[in-house]
């Protein structure tokens, strides 16, 4: 008979994928019932299978009528359940235009009569679902819930209605409409699929000649859904088995993520007529009955009942009466008498009679409310109702509100230790509703303070005492506040009136003192200076008195403070004791706060004195001397340096000698310093090698430091300059001439002692050209000896190479 979708979602990514098959018991075909199925879903965008799922068969059940009594053999409706817990990976189900599921079988009932070939039209089963992922994030959503079928029937001439009304459980609105249903691709040949399932877009029936879309059941009307209420409407001119498609498109913002499809079956038959009841009313105590469109004016002192009459035209009918708001939502009125039971059974009742009466505090506030009454019987195929729509303005019965008072003309109270309030506190409801009394206090618990107060609920009136007695506890604060209220319900509503009162508590506490023996409170002191200063609180209520010490911004022992102090009723005392450190000269100026405190009941703020100390530290700047008239000195490479140093100071602090060079590490330019501390007293000796890493700076600077352990020391400072000599290769070249005779005097051009290298220059090469720049000799020993064979007597000019420098001259050769 057809069926649909649901997809339910369970948890995370869990979700039940259902499918309601609903089976023709006497024109359906038993081994059309399939024990299990296997469903497809398919990327919607782009038609691809995504994949399979088997389903069993969990659930089975009669389709009930609407009235056992209209069952006809005819019609017997099996619903069958398949439904199955399945993962929509996220990885996968991500696609934002979503996607479908589908079930195809073949074939229909035979005796349909509105579609061609019935016996050979298969079913398409769909459902649209959006995607577990939306924009990156997890998308909610299970299917619309559509209204179950009944096992009803039409009849032909009839109005014929029926509720395909769905719930969404995620809120999302649904629209309905009619659809051709879907054939699919199965076919008697194969009613299951035994290839690969075909995707959309899939097959429709063929109409029969007259019936279409929109006339899927022929009549006046033809079938039609409402679109928003999902209600099936038709008065079918024929008899025989319709079938028909309904669509439920699932909205959410404004944007459709799913629809949900529905085939099913209506019969249509010949009936007996059933006649429609009628429901007519008139306010109790008239003769007239309410004329439809009138407006039924109800004033406080007006009858607020109505008697309602129901009749039926046909004999031994069923029928029930029933109220529905149309423009409001309140419930305040009821039934009294008769409102269902059988009608016109011979001899018996023709008519029942019911009243409807509004409570006392119904009020439509003026405007008008209309309130349908309708009857209903319960006739075949569906059952007729009669409607009257009274058009109420209903005043309420007044309810006057309570009120509260106080048995004291006071409502401020100025108080003391000591003292105590008392009165009564009286609730009363003019109109003998049940009374509540209470109080609260503003900003504060009543039972924080002395106050004894129970308050209570009686008809009518209420009365409680209040006490309060004044205590050191209630002076602590400047005002108090309590509301007393009443309470009762007027018209199912909560009506409060509150009286307040005022707790002003008075003290007649007088300030401690606190004072010192300090001249000043801002004292100048000397580093390591004793000092003692006395503080001294009195108070002529003699209440107890306690004083401290508290630094601002430090504690007291952290800088060798102390303080101790006694108290007593009137009076209180402390000595502070402290001698300063260079610790606290570095933090000066340094404030310590005292604080007289009084245990009163309504205690003043304490009382404070502050003393500010400034610190002072004299010391004599101490004195560096060395042993050397002066501080700048020309070395030759290799050269030994010693120089010392001391350091005096005639405050006899302690002294320390350092010595650091500029840019550089002592130990890396072959200097070291070594110094020993004393109390006004320090030596140091200071020792270099003039190496050539020295040399290579051109000037190196030491600064030698004297530091002296005082509050406000005054380091002193020296520095030595050193500019260390190297070699210069024309400081060894003799004469520019020679005589290669062999007299054995001057028979050679030669560079005595000439240095193989120092520092970074090494000795390379000597080469030797004549005047046209031709090369006569060369040697790679600093020890070379030119004879001169083989040239001529002339000027002959050489270069001498370092590597890093080269050095240029001439020679002559004279024989």
């Amino acid at each position: 008979m057809g069926g649909e979708f649901e997809l339910e979602h369970l948890n995370n990514f869990n979700y039940r994928l259902k499918l309601n098959l609903y089976f023709d018991v006497v024109n359906g075909n038993p081994d059309a019932l399939d024990p299990y199925i296997s469903v497809n879903i398919f990327d919607k965008a782009t038609n691809q299978r995504i994949g399979s799922q088997v389903m069993y068969i969990q659930e089975q059940s009669l389709v009930p009528y609407t009235n056992i009594d209209c069952t006809v053999g005819e019609l017997v409706t099996r619903k069958i359940v398949y439904y199955q817990t399945i993962f929509l990976d996220p990885t996968i189900y991500n696609k934002p235009d979503g996607y479908y599921v589908t079930w195809e079988r073949c074939c229909r009932n035979n005796t349909i009569n509105n579609i061609m070939a019935p016996q050979d039209a298969a079913q398409t089963f769909y459902m649209e679902f959006p995607p577990v992922v939306l924009n990156g994030d997890f998308f909610r959503n299970s299917s619309p819930i559509l209204f179950p079928p009944l096992s009803d029937y039409a009849c032909v001439g009839e109005l014929f209605y029926f509720d395909f009304n769905g719930t969404d459980p995620d809120g999302d609105s649904i629209t309905y409409d009619m659809v051709t249903p879907l054939n699919g691709f199965t076919t008697p040949a194969m009613p299951v699929y035994t290839v690969p399932p075909r995707s959309a877009p899939y097959p429709e029936v063929k109409w029969m000649p007259g019936y279409f879309i929109n006339a899927q059941v022929q009549g006046n009307p033809n079938m039609t859904i409402d679109r928003n209420s999902g209600q099936l409407t038709m008065r079918p001119s024929r008899k025989g088995l319709f079938v028909f498609g309904i669509r439920a498109q699932e909205y959410r913002a404004g944007r459709k993520i799913g629809e949900v499809r529905r085939d099913f079956q209506v019969l249509v038959l010949d009936c007996p007529r059933n006649q429609s009841p009628q429901v007519v009313a008139r306010e109790q105590g008239d003769k007239e009955f309410y004329e439809k469109g009138s407006v039924l004016r109800i004033t406080p002192t007006d009858n607020r009942c109505i008697d309602v009459f129901i009749t039926d035209p046909d004999l031994s009918e069923f029928v029930s009466l029933r109220a529905r708001p149309v423009n409001f939502t309140g419930q305040e009125y009821t039934f009294n008498g008769t409102t269902s039971g059988m009608i016109n059974q011979g001899a018996a009742l023709d008519s029942l009679k019911a009243t409807l009466c509004f409570d006392d505090c119904f009020d439509t506030e003026g405007k008008i409310y209309e309130l349908d009454l309708i009857v209903r019987d319960d006739g075949c195929s569906l059952p007729r109702q009669d409607t009257v729509r009274l058009r109420l303005q209903i005043d309420p019965i007044p309810d006057a509100p309570p009120t509260v008072s106080l048995s004291t003309p006071n409502r401020v109270f100025k108080v003391k230790n000591g003292d105590r309030i008392n009165f009564d506190v009286l609730g009363i409801d003019p109109d003998e509703d049940i009374v509540s009394l209470a109080a609260e206090g503003q900003g504060f618990s009543l039972s924080e303070q002395d106050i004894t107060f129970q308050g209570g609920s009686a008809p009518g009136q209420v009365t409680a005492p209040f006490n309060w007695n004044i205590d050191c506890n209630t002076l602590k604060q400047e005002s108090y506040k309590i509301d007393f209220t009443v309470t009762s319900m007027v018209c199912n509503e909560s009506v409060t009136r509150t009286e307040t009162i005022e707790v002003q508590p008075e003290s007649s506490n007088n300030l401690p003192t606190l004072t010192s023996d300090q001249p000043a409170q801002v004292i100048e002191l000397e580093v390591g200076e004793p000092f003692n200063a006395n503080l001294f609180g009195a108070d002529i209520d003699q209440d107890l008195l306690a004083l401290q010490a508290e630094g601002e911004g430090f504690n007291l022992a952290d800088y060798g403070m102390s303080f101790t102090s006694t108290g007593g009723n009137g009076e209180a005392s402390g000595t502070f004791t402290w001698t300063p450190t260079c610790e606290a000269f570095t933090k000066s100026p340094l404030r310590v706060k005292y604080i007289l405190t009084e245990d009163a009941c309504a205690p003043s703020t304490p009382q404070e004195l502050v003393l500010e100390f400034r610190l002072k530290s004299s010391n004599n700047a101490p004195v560096l001397t060395s042993d050397k008239t002066v501080l700048t000195f020309d070395l030759q490479l290799n050269e030994n340096f010693e120089a010392q140093l001391a350091g005096t100071d005639i405050d006899l602090d302690n002294l320390v000698l350092s010595a650091a060079g500029e840019g550089f590490n002592l130990e890396e330019y072959g200097m070291s310093f070594e110094s020993t501390p004393g109390k006004g007293n320090t030596v140091g000796l200071f020792k270099m090698q003039a190496l050539c890493q020295a040399a290579e700076q051109g000037v190196v600077r030491v600064n030698f430091t004297l530091a002296e352990d005082a509050c406000d020391p005054s380091p002193q400072l020296m520095t030595m300059e050193f500019r260390i000599e190297v070699p210069q290769v024309g400081d060894y070249i003799p004469s520019n001439i020679f005589t290669p005779n062999e007299d054995g005097k001057n028979d050679f051009f030669e560079v005595p002692n000439l240095p193989s290298e120092f520092c970074s220059a090494v000795f390379s090469s000597i080469r030797i050209f004549n005047r046209w720049g031709k090369e006569v000799y060369s040697s790679t020993s600093s020890n070379f000896k030119w004879d001169g064979k083989g040239v001529n007597d002339g000027i002959y000019f050489y270069v001498i190479d370092y590597k890093t420098s080269k050095y240029k001259g001439s020679v002559t050769l004279v024989r």
